[in-house]
């Protein structure tokens, strides 16, 4: 079923049910994997019913999208998706693209920033403000790509844009409804930049370890295990298996307190995942991302290996409450 007629099916089912959005983030890697894969996933992420019930896509934002890639990225999602504020300094990791069902939420243009974080590389910050059913939930989403790699001085360039990103959320007003995305490039929980993000963030997951086979579910790079043949679609990708746990949703307290906009417990997860291939490509045998459907799973688990060399990052949030505005600076 595509997309613009799931959405449909989806709104006339829910029209009674609370007021709920999903989100979720996906490096994509500039588009290099193959096209109708990655246009397979994003169609699949609000059709997902692994953790709950299905939701239309509320707000996706992709890193590693190369200037005009954006574009390509809004046709798969179609005409019920609007883009965000999009800019390309000459990021050598790509740029971030962020794009929103424009029948829950609108985009306040004159609050988007670009913010430094190190290594020519950007994050943005969008500011978005629902309207209809939605009307008084405003949230600020941030989407970063942090240095890549192992060693002291790429540990201090992703606490650099770590902080850069702090530092902005500080001048937010209070009870701010905040998402902080992206692929982070985090080794374990005992780096840096991943300490400065949860000491005033919170991660779904718990600030736990996460590496080895133990917490294969949270992993979300790479799921392919040898490289795409020279000259075909996704040859470029990253290989190596489903071993790192480098994409992150962080969001605010406030995501958290019974008011506004709440997280859904036990939404938070890597799309495909199914926590059963560690190390290995996430198609390689069968795959039980939906529990007793091993077809649908293995579908899914093809186009995520095709698409790009991560995994999508996915999470719900339910308005819980009517007092969602915003308050006086600090």
């Amino acid at each position: 079923m595509k997309l613009k007629h799931f959405l449909f099916v989806v709104l006339c089912i829910a029209t009674s049910a609370p007021a709920q959005f999903r989100i979720a983030s996906y490096n994509i890697a500039k588009c290099i994997g193959d096209h109708s894969a990655i246009d397979y996933v994003v169609d699949a992420i609000s059709q997902d019913d692994s953790h709950g019930k299905a939701l239309p896509l509320s707000i996706i934002m992709f890193q590693e999208v190369s200037a005009g890639n954006e574009n390509t990225l809004h046709q798969f999602l179609g005409d019920e998706y609007s883009m965000g504020t999009y800019t390309n300094k000459g990021e050598s990791g790509g740029a971030q693209a962020m794009f929103y069902n424009s029948s829950q939420l609108k985009e306040d243009a004159d609050a988007h920033k670009d913010i430094f974080t190190g290594a020519t590389r950007y994050g943005d910050r969008w500011r978005l403000e629902g309207i209809g059913d939605y009307e008084d939930i405003i949230v600020w989403v941030y989407s970063v790509h942090f240095k890549a790699s192992k060693g002291s001085e790429n540990k201090e360039q992703r606490l650099f844009g770590a902080n850069a990103i702090l530092e902005d959320i500080a001048t937010l007003p209070q009870e701010s409804h905040v998402i902080l995305v992206g692929d982070m490039n985090f080794y374990n929980s005992s780096e840096p930049a991943y300490k400065a993000l949860t000491t005033n963030l919170i991660d779904p997951l718990g600030t736990s370890e996460w590496s080895g086979e133990d917490d294969a579910i949270k992993h979300t790079q790479s799921p392919r295990k040898v490289r795409a043949t020279k000259g075909t679609p996704g040859s470029g990708l990253i290989h190596g298996g489903l071993d790192d746990r480098f994409d992150f949703q962080f969001i605010s307290a406030s995501l958290q307190d019974g008011e506004g906009l709440d997280v859904v417990a036990n939404s938070y997860h890597a799309f495909g995942n199914d926590g059963n291939h560690y190390d290995v490509a996430i198609n390689d045998g069968d795959n039980s991302f939906f529990a007793g459907d091993t077809a649908r799973s293995n579908e899914i688990a093809n186009a995520l290996h095709m698409a790009s060399d991560h995994v999508p990052v996915v999470a719900d949030y339910e308005v819980v409450g009517n007092d969602a505005k915003e308050v006086a600076p600090k």
